[in-house]
């Protein structure tokens, strides 16, 4: 079984996928001429735009989408593209994050120009409903396949098993380290450290908690949690990169060697983008159709201003964790043979002024913290794929729910390989739909971000009611036959 789950995946993701991802990232760049970088400023300012009312806000569904991609992915992902790349890989994976934007732009707009309104008042979306909206019913198929894959996703590797599993080993890791002959008993005949069985009891029991709450308690635990984390991440990591300031120098034209030389760019891009996106790791998910999910839910009508708010999850996710993660491997030197969460691991241990242990300790808080926000954004995911499915019905997204909360609890103690490699594949085939739709409404995406485009971005109060960021006024919208028709 394991052989063929690796053969699927690497089909899967072979570089005809690799293409798609890339290429669909570059015409959407040259298509909106280069407007994710030119508009970052004002997505920026962004951040603080409330709800019209009170639902969900722009920057909680940002957090939401961000909770489910910073993950351990942030700490594995970097250490296994500097191992398959080099250092050179970190300049590839920043090079395909920057045309990521584009794709992530069109993700957040698509969700809020092509969504569901619930009978609570509550909004519904994602790339299963921009399908069938955007393109028509004679699409379904292709949203439902989106939708199928991402409920399996959610349920069997990403949002549980990968993410729970490997923070109680990277626990189990720590604890051998640092404290051992610890108390241990027995689980399904296995011995597990009793710290392990507790912290798994402990992260299904808040999951739990959460996930049945829906998505406006997510929203706003996400809000809460994704910036202290991301910010004490960051902090330490600069912390680390300050004491080691002059050999950053000498890092960075290693990096720049090893980037322009043809072999290094190869496997930088096969470090960044295939051991990095096909499994789980390429850590802003653009193109995968999922950051639209929790896009959809923003209580506003701006699709252009929600667009530029989701692309700035490419910013915080990878150009600044990811870069600053791989910047500290390399800069303490504790690349050589580790890999993963380990690398993480001793870079903090040699870079903080701490004790060993203490510094330890935080990378396993931090990688908690990210793993267990990611457990919370996929069960959103989940149930949402799965309603697309279903028609909304409440049992089936309770029993989904509970199944997923079940994962959680179980995941300590199951080997994650095999789930990484189903999870992988269920990305890829998510991928597949969302990145054809997204190509096939690339002309409405780039008319609506004419006026942005072309003109400066409308400053104070001289907006007229009901325009869009690019001051032009909105579209209306009129129902025929089912579909959403601009008129």
């Amino acid at each position: 079984m394991e052989r063929f789950l690796f053969a699927f995946e690497r089909a899967v993701w072979g570089w005809p996928l690799l293409a798609l991802i890339l290429g669909t990232g570059l015409y959407l760049t040259v298509r909106l001429r280069f407007l994710p970088q030119r508009r970052l400023g004002m997505a920026l300012r962004l951040l603080g735009r409330a709800g019209k009312g009170g639902g969900v806000t722009p920057f909680g569904a940002l957090c939401t989408a961000l909770s489910a991609t910073i993950g351990t992915g942030n700490l594995v992902g970097v250490a296994t593209a500097i191992a398959l790349g080099g250092p050179g890989a970190l300049v590839w994976m920043e090079l395909s994050a920057l045309t990521g934007m584009a794709v992530k732009y069109a993700e957040g707009y698509l969700a809020v120009k092509y969504r569901r309104t619930n009978p609570d008042g509550s909004h519904a979306g994602g790339p299963a409903d921009y399908i069938v909206l955007g393109l028509g019913s004679r699409w379904r198929p292709l949203a439902a396949a989106f939708a199928a894959f991402g409920a399996a996703a959610g349920l069997c590797g990403v949002g549980t098993f990968v993410q729970i599993g490997s923070i109680t080993a990277c626990f189990g890791r720590y604890l051998e380290c640092c404290f051992p002959g610890g108390a241990v008993v027995s689980v399904f005949g296995r011995p597990q450290p009793l710290s392990v069985v507790l912290l798994g009891l402990a992260m299904a029991a808040c999951a739990a908690r959460l996930i049945f709450r829906g998505i406006r308690t997510i929203s706003r635990v996400s809000a809460v949690l994704v910036p202290l984390m991301g910010g004490l991440y960051l902090l330490c990591c600069l912390w680390i990169l300050l004491r080691r300031l002059p050999v950053i120098p000498s890092v960075l034209q290693g990096i720049l060697r090893s980037a322009l030389r043809p072999s290094a760019a190869c496997g930088g891009l096969f470090g960044a983008v295939q051991a990095g996106v096909s499994r789980g790791v390429f850590s802003n998910e653009a193109g995968l159709g999922t950051a639209p999910i929790a896009a959809a839910s923003a209580d506003t009508d701006d699709a252009v201003g929600q667009g530029l708010l989701s692309m700035t999850a490419t910013v915080f996710d990878t150009l600044l964790i990811c870069t600053l993660t791989g910047l500290v491997i390399l800069c303490t030197g504790t690349q050589g043979g580790a890999g993963g969460v380990t690398a993480a691991m001793e870079a903090f241990a040699v870079g903080l002024p701490l004790p060993g242990a203490i510094s330890r300790g935080l990378v396993v808080c931090l990688l908690t913290l990210f793993g267990f926000t990611t457990v919370v954004g996929w069960s959103f995911y989940g149930v949402r794929c799965l309603a697309f499915l279903t028609g909304g019905g409440r049992r089936a997204e309770q029993l989904y729910l509970a199944v997923y909360a079940l994962t959680v609890l179980l995941a300590p103690y199951f080997p994650v390989q095999s789930l990484w490699m189903a999870a992988n594949i269920c990305n890829g085939l998510m991928a597949i739909p969302n990145l054809i739709a997204i190509l096939l409404l690339s002309t409405r995406i780039a008319l609506d971000a004419r006026g942005i485009i072309e003109s400066k971005p409308a400053r104070g109060r001289g907006r007229r009611r009901g325009d869009s960021l690019s001051g032009r006024p909105r579209p209306r919208l009129r129902q025929a036959g089912g579909r959403v028709v601009h008129g």
